[in-house]
């Protein structure tokens, strides 16, 4: 097994980022427990939060099929961390959702949850992130591709991150403090400034109507307006809680919910892990989980579910994908939505650069292992994972100029359900292999959360494969793909 060398003592000795050092990766442990609470708080709130609803609210119809959407994810991601916490304070690593998974189930296993954690769980993602920022920007500045837009901020904050530990920690710091300030202040004016529902006007009902007469906006019969409109779309039957709409719904939802375990990709250099890992991993669910929920009671107060379209070019209904932009502009007018936008482009950074600092990490704990080259596993006099952060970026912007953010989006969700069930299957083998190893932290009620979350896990990909098989067989090729891959990494590896 190939180990990380040690940083330099130069960066020590001048006590401009001295800290502990862990002795089996050679990091210092340097970020504090709220700024690991922070880097999962600016993770998960992104762009999904902002784009989610509006795509899954037409296919729900109704306010309770949306609401127990969101509640299902946000209990996915509880029973998710709560496992999760218990494997990092395990194993203090980095990536220590990787390393676990890589000592549980084998190097097979812990191969495949690396990459597809890399590839989708980060390097899709960033890119997607990056794509949603460079497109907000157009709208106030139409000349500038989101394509030069996603380069020039990836590559900005990747050259931050490679260089230092601290001063990536503390652009975050600010960044999640922003990030937090905006949604609280979103929900409040939401709370606050509710005024007359956002309806469907008589154009896209008629179009509905001619569509489909069957469907919840079809069947409204014409002339209907005002109060008896908002009550018929408020009355709206949709599909059952245990369909496939649902189920598919809640795999788009995992997207925002993505990152609430990204504490454990920087694990080795938390300071007091044991501790801190399991605070941050569960206290950003419950936080975050709150949160999305008081955004989504804002928007069913403006827009009922069913209504929650407009007309594409060609004069069909589409799905309504801006939906907190389009909100705030209802609320605040046009001036206060552009400020909106300008404030959501200063909260997608935020995400992309906690994904650029943890993302670099599972790159190098791959290398420590032996399963990716062992020069991106080298720290910096600093302690960063230069290489690996680099080598991250420079995939990325691949992703960014070859790809659609339609086809960046279109599996992330169910290839990251695979690959935390592999997670939930480690706490239940390592449980039962090695009772006695220490445990700083162990799952409360354990094994109903690791259970629940892969029973779940398990219902969420059967609903995706009733309702549409084209996500399956993208998830299938992928995870077919990286397999071959695996050995032409090893024979890498080998010859270097």
């Amino acid at each position: 097994m190939t180990t990380p060398p040690a940083p330099s003592e130069s960066g020590a000795a001048s006590g401009v980022e001295s800290a502990s050092i862990d002795r089996e990766s050679g990091q210092r442990r340097l970020i504090s427990g709220p700024s690991a609470l922070g880097i999962c708080i600016a993770s998960m709130i992104g762009s999904g939060i902002f784009t989610v609803t509006g795509f899954i609210g037409p296919e729900l119809v109704s306010t309770r099929n949306l609401m127990a959407a969101w509640v299902i994810g946000g209990l996915v991601a509880l029973c998710g961390g709560l496992s999760v916490a218990e494997l990092a304070a395990m194993r203090p690593r980095a990536s220590a959702q990787y390393v676990v998974v890589h000592d549980a189930l084998g190097a097979g296993a812990g191969y495949l949850k690396g990459m597809i954690t890399l590839l989708i769980g980060y390097v899709s993602s960033l890119a997607a992130v990056a794509l949603v920022t460079g497109e907000y920007l157009q709208q106030l500045a139409p000349a500038i591709d989101p394509r030069i837009t996603a380069t020039a901020v990836l590559t900005a904050l990747s050259l931050v991150h490679a260089r230092t530990v601290l001063g990536g920690q503390r652009i975050n710091d600010i960044l999640v403090a922003f990030k937090l300030l905006l949604v609280v202040g979103f929900i409040g004016v939401g709370f606050v400034l509710m005024g007359e529902p956002l309806l469907p006007s008589a154009e896209l009902l008629d179009a509905a109507r001619r569509l489909d007469p069957t469907s919840p906006l079809g069947a409204i019969p014409a002339g209907t307006a005002g109060p008896q409109l908002e009550a018929l779309l408020r009355g709206a039957t949709g599909p059952g809680l245990l369909s496939g709409a649902v189920g598919l719904a809640v795999v788009s939802i995992s997207f925002a919910y993505l990152g609430w375990s990204t504490a454990a990709e920087v694990a080795g250099e938390v300071r007091r892990p044991q501790r801190n890992l399991p605070l941050a991993i569960i206290g950003s669910v419950l936080l975050v989980g709150t949160l999305y929920l008081l955004i989504n009671i804002v928007y069913l107060r403006v827009i009922p579910p069913v209504a929650m379209v407009e007309l594409g070019a060609g004069g069909e209904l589409v799905a309504l994908p801006a939906i907190g932009s389009t909100v705030a502009q209802h609320l605040l007018g046009e001036r206060g939505g552009s400020f909106v936008t300008i404030a959501l482009i200063g909260l997608f950074v935020s995400t992309l650069s906690t994904g650029t600092m943890t993302g670099g990490r599972i790159f190098a704990a791959m290398s420590w292992k032996g399963q990716l080259p062992a020069p991106l596993g080298q720290l910096n006099e600093h302690g960063a994972p230069t290489r690996a952060i680099l080598v991250m970026l420079a995939i990325t912007l691949t992703m960014v100029w070859s790809s659609s953010l339609a086809s960046l989006l279109e599996y992330v969700g169910l290839l990251t359900t695979i690959a935390m069930m592999l997670a939930m299957v480690s706490v239940i083998v390592l449980r039962r292999r090695s009772p006695d190893l220490p445990r700083p932290f162990r799952v409360p009620l354990y094994p109903i959360p690791p259970l629940i979350s892969l029973g779940i896990g398990s219902w969420l990909v059967a609903s995706a494969v009733q309702r549409d098989w084209q996500p399956v067989a993208a998830t299938a090729g992928t995870i077919i793909a990286i397999t071959l891959l695996r050995p032409v990494l090893t024979r890498t590896v080998s010859a270097a």
